[in-house]
């Protein structure tokens, strides 16, 4: 399985990164949009073509992406709600 890594700066406002191999190779670009709704991910490969589009839903309750790859979706991501009691 091949495993990729993501190195973003956390206050960087432009929401640009890149996504690195195991040998910390550039692999793929990601650039977010800043102040557009619905948020949304390009991700481009080497030569700077759109492979996938990341959305984030706007009006949910919990965090929940959309991935397009060729103007179709093909996953949905969404974080789970977790309670946790001490007694």
């Amino acid at each position: 399985m091949k495993k990729l890594y993501i190195k973003q700066k956390v206050f960087s406002l432009s929401g640009k990164f890149t996504v690195k191999d195991q040998q910390e190779n550039d692999v793929y670009y990601v650039e977010g949009s800043f102040m557009k709704i619905p948020k949304t991910f390009s991700i481009m490969n080497k030569t700077k073509d759109e492979v996938a589009l990341i959305t984030k839903k706007v009006f949910s309750l919990l965090p929940k992406f959309f991935v397009e790859v060729n103007g179709q979706e093909v996953l949905t991501i969404k974080k789970d709600l977790k309670i946790f009691l001490l007694l």
